[in-house]
Parts: structure tokens; sequence; C-alpha cells
């Protein structure tokens, strides 16, 4: 049990006074559960039974009123039977309200003496019944009857019947009492086996809050000297040398008793002294740390300026590094665009050469179009004179046709009318002549202005002819001109390609120092930022080891 923990120690106590108290009230409230069932018992079947039993009685009665309705005119026959008629269906209704009532009597639950005795009744009330019916046979008889000595025979047999009915109603009535009185009986007996049940949860009550008493008197008395014992003495004390080592006071002296060695109050002896040991360590700690921290101030303060300094010279040295590597980036550009200009020049000169070389094939196939074209304009103006020539032959031969024509014409008028017919046709012979020397004259008109320009077609040709041959020498020396251009073209285009590439070159290394320039630069601002961190957190800590002393001032340690 010593080795158990506060917390185990009261959760065990509290634990055990529940689960006395978690008995006592199921004890309890079973006791009220089986009173309930017993009173709902009584409520639901034994009331209930008397309940139908009294209602079957007065059913009984009933039945048996108006049976004896008849039996009040003795000497009226007539009123009797319409009395009868009239209650009837009546006793029917009551006949079947009787049967209900037996059938819902039939589902309580009941004892091996309650059947016997439902049974006796329900064979009783079958007689009734039986006596019954012959009693509605005879008012009917009597009804039909002829004479007077035969109704009063039926009336006797009635009175009879009557008689036996109401006997057998007794019976059945001194059945429904005792029915009666043994539910009644039962009611007794279950309030009387409440009674005991309530007596006997009464008692156990009791017992329990007594054991429960005892138990929770035992378990707190045990409890308050084991938590005195953990403590190590009264909580008043505990509490004062707590508040007293709070305020900074470690030089308090706490009083032990003997076999407290294990209490709380004896660990927190040792606490105190080990914290009064630890606090001395750390005044003596924070006045070391203060003046590192000032050193180190100083020293982050200096090697801060000379980072400024250093980066002050770095960024001159960076934007000269950025001029050059522009300067060499724009003769790297001016290089590369003279050798693409130079590459062009070379390319529009082998054009220029390929085209000069065509126009003197060109020239010469037109020299010798002109020589072609000049000797058939030649060949023309000699066509033309002799087509000139036939043409003299073709007038000279309309006007002699002209005039044997007109010839032709003076003999036919001389013929007189014989020679009309002749004389017409030497009218057209002599007017086609007509036109074909008219024509011939216009046609020669026209071959004189054919050789004409035939004439001055030939000197332009043979003109023409000279200067081609003059252009194709001048075309001859622009090609070797052009040649020349494309050889010192070239030349300068292999220069231009070197001057790109030594100032690419270049212009890579710049980059490539001024990469270095810009990643020592930013190296050199990392260090300054650094120093500068270095700086604000050596004098953070210098702040921090002046609040620590202060703060260590605050205990008493001696």
């Amino acid at each position: 049990m010593h080795n158990l923990s506060l917390k185990a120690m009261l959760t065990g106590g509290f634990a055990s006074i529940a689960f006395i108290l978690l008995l006592v009230g199921s004890m309890s409230l079973k006791a009220v559960i089986n009173m309930k069932e017993d009173v709902e018992e009584i409520g639901h079947e034994r009331i209930d039974a008397v309940d139908l039993l009294s209602q079957i009685n007065t059913e009984r009665l009933v039945i048996r009123g108006q049976s004896l309705l008849v039996t009040l005119y003795p000497d009226l026959s007539n009123q009797a039977i319409n009395v009868h008629r009239a209650t009837y269906q009546e006793r029917i209704a009551s006949w079947l309200t009787l049967d209900q009532l037996l059938a819902q009597y039939n589902a309580i639950p009941r004892t091996e003496q309650g059947e016997a005795m439902y049974q006796e009744l329900k064979a009783s009330i079958g007689r009734w019944r039986l006596q019954t019916t012959p009693l509605d046979e005879l008012i009917k008889a009597l009804s039909q009857a002829q004479t007077v000595d035969h109704y009063n025979e039926l009336f006797t047999q009635y009175k009879k019947q009557f008689q036996n009915m109401r006997e057998s109603s007794e019976v059945m009535a001194a059945q429904l009492l005792t029915l009666v009185e043994r539910n009644k009986q039962l009611t007794s007996d279950v309030v009387a086996d409440a009674s005991l049940e309530a007596d006997a949860s009464v008692l156990n009550t009791i017992i329990a809050v007594i054991l429960g008493f005892a138990l929770a008197l035992g378990a707190g008395i045990y409890i308050t000297r084991t938590v005195l014992s953990q403590l190590g003495g009264e909580p008043v004390y505990v509490k004062e040398i707590v508040n007293t080592i709070a305020q900074g006071d470690f030089t308090a002296h706490i009083h032990l008793r003997d076999g407290d060695s294990g209490s709380l109050l004896a660990s927190f002896a040792d606490m105190v002294v080990t914290m009064r040991s630890m606090m001395k360590q750390i005044a003596e700690a924070s006045v070391q740390v203060s003046a590192a921290a000032e050193e180190l101030s100083a020293s982050s303060t200096q090697t801060n300026t000379q980072v400024t300094l250093q980066q002050a010279e770095i960024t001159q040295v960076a934007t000269a590094m950025n001029e050059m590597a522009a300067t060499v980036t724009d003769v790297a550009k001016n290089a590369s665009s003279a050798a693409d200009a130079a590459q062009v020049a070379h390319s529009e000169t082998e054009n220029g050469h390929r085209v000069v070389n065509e126009v003197i094939e060109t020239i010469h196939h037109l020299a010798s179009d002109i020589e072609k074209s000049t000797s058939n304009v030649m060949s023309l103006v000699q066509d033309s004179q002799e087509i000139g020539t036939v043409l003299d032959v073709i007038k000279d031969i309309a006007e002699q046709t002209n005039l044997l024509a007109l010839n032709a014409a003076i003999e036919a008028a001389r013929a007189g009318d014989h020679g009309r017919g002749f004389s017409v046709v030497a009218d057209e012979v002599r007017l086609l002549a007509s036109r074909t020397q008219a024509s011939t004259e216009d046609i020669q008109k026209r071959i004189r202005k054919v050789q004409h320009s035939s004439t001055t077609t030939a000197a332009q040709m043979e003109h023409g002819k000279a200067s081609s041959i003059k252009t194709v020498e001048h075309a001859s020396q622009a090609g070797d001109a052009l040649q020349t251009i494309s050889s010192s073209v070239s030349a300068i285009n292999d220069m231009n390609a070197q001057i790109a590439t030594a100032a690419e070159e270049q212009s890579s290394v710049a980059e490539e120092i001024n990469r270095n320039i810009i990643t020592i630069s930013q190296a050199i601002e990392e260090t300054a930022t650094a120093a500068t961190q270095v700086t604000t957190a050596s004098q953070e800590l210098a702040r921090l080891s002046s609040m620590l002393q202060n703060s260590v001032q605050r205990f008493k340690l001696n």
C-alpha cells in the first residue's frame, strides 16, 4: 500500500465509496422495480380480473331481469309475449357481451386453482344458457296456445324452467363471488410480498450505508496520514517554504522529520540546494559572458567596417568590369555585324559576277541575233527589189492589157450590135487592167517604204552589233573587277570572323570575371550582413547577460 501513488490511493478510496453507493443504489432500484412490477401486476391483472367479473355478473343480472319480466304478467299473455319479444334482441346482445367478457378474462394469467374455478364458471354459464333457450321456446308456444288449459300448462312449464334457470344463476353468482374473493386474496398476497421486499430493501440500505460510512472513514484517515507522509509536513508549512523560495530566498532552512527522506518536502529541500549551487554558477558565468559579449561586439564592429570598405572596392571593380564587358560586347556585336555585312557583300558580289557573266552571254546571243537579223534584213531588201521588178512587169502587162481592151472596145463599137457583148467584156477587162495597174502602183509605193525601212534597219543593226561588241568588252572588265572585289570581301570576311571570335572569347572571359566579382560581392554582402548580425547578437548577448546578472542578484544565495 505504501508503494501506491497518491492519485491511486485517492482514486481507489473514492472508487470504493462510489462502488458501495452504486451497490446500495442498485439494490434499492431493484427493490423499487420489483415493487413496481408487483403493483403493475395488481393493476393490470387482478384489478382487471375483478372488473371483468363484475361486468359478467352485471350481464347475468341483465339477462335474468329480462327473463323475469315475463313473470310479471301471469294473466296478460299478449302483453307478456310482447315484452319477451321486445327484450329478445337485448338478451342476444347481452349474451354477446358476456362472451366477449369471458374471452377478455381468459386472456388474463391465472394460477391452476384460478383456472379450475374459471372452467367451472364457464361450465355454469353454459348450463345457464342452455336453460334460458327453452324459455324462449315456451314463450313462443304461449303465444300460439289455443285453449286456456294448454296455456296454463305451458305457463306452468315456463315457471318451472325459469326456477331452474334462477338456481343456475345463483350458482353462477356464487362462483363469480368466489372468483372475486380469490382475486382479492391474490392482491393481498402481492401487497404483502411487496411490503416484505420493501423491508428487506430498507435493511440492506441501512447495512450498506453503515459499511460505506466505515469504509469512507477508514479511507479518509489512511489517505490523510499517507498524504502527510508524502508531503513531509503540514500543507501550511510546505506552502510557507514554497512561497519563501518563490520570492528568491534560497537561504531558508527546511526542517525535516525523521523518516521523511522520501517525502515531497525532502525532495524540495534537495532541489533548493541544487538550485542555490546552479544560481551561483549562473551568476559567475553571466559575468564572463558579458565580458566576452563586449569583446565580440568590438571585434564584429571592426570586421563590419573592413567588410564595408572591401564591399565599396569590389563595387568599383564590378562597375569597371561591367563597363569593360559592355565594351567587349559592343565590339563583338560590331565585329559580328561587320562579318555579316561582309558576308552579304560577298554574296552580292558573287551574284553580280554571275549576273555580269549572264549579261555577257546574253549580249553574245544578242550580237548573234543582230547579225542574223541584219542578214535577214539584207535578204528582205533584195527580195523587195525583186518584187519591184516583178511589179514593173505586172505594170507593163496591165498597160498592154488596157490598150488591148481599148482596141477591142473600138472594134466592138464598129461591129455594132454583134459586137455589143464583146464590148462589155472588153470594158470589164479594161476596168480590171486599170485596177491592176493602180494596185501595182500602190504595192510599189509600199515596197519602196519597206526597202527604205529595211535599209535603215540594216544600218541600225550594224551599229547595234558594234555596240554589243563594246558592251561585251565592258562587261568582261566589270566581271574581272567584281572577281577582284569578291576576293577582297572574302579576305575581309575572314578577318571579321577572327575579330568576332576573339571578341566573343574576350566577352565570355569578361562575363566570367564579372560573375566571379558579383559572387565575391554577394559573399562580401553576406559577410557584412553576418557581421552586422554578429554585432547585433553580441549587443543582445551583452544586454541579456546584464539582465541575467540583474535576475540572479534578485536571489538571496548567502
